[in-house]
């Protein structure tokens, strides 16, 4: 799995497996699933949703997604992705 950089709040650097990316044409942003390769007391592997922004080359910053609509957008692209 490809491996991507990202800056935290904090600004320190957190490497972390890109499982997927995406754009989003009509409101021109780009999201991302990410893997911290994390696990539930299910067993099951969390994954993390965000809009990216390359911050500066191969530096990328997570914008989180608070407005419904916009996650709305972002839930439909993903099950596109998922339904092939």
């Amino acid at each position: 799995m490809k491996k991507i950089t990202i800056k935290k709040m904090d600004g320190t650097l957190e490497e972390v497996d890109l499982v997927k990316s995406f754009g989003i044409v009509d409101i021109d942003k780009d999201f991302v699933i990410l893997s911290r390769n994390e696990t539930t007391p299910d067993g099951l592997f969390k994954v993390y949703v965000s809009e990216i922004k390359e911050t500066s080359p191969g530096v990328f910053t997570l914008v989180g997604i608070s407005d419904d609509a916009l996650w709305d957008k972002v839930k439909k692209a993903m099950k596109e992705i998922v339904q092939g």
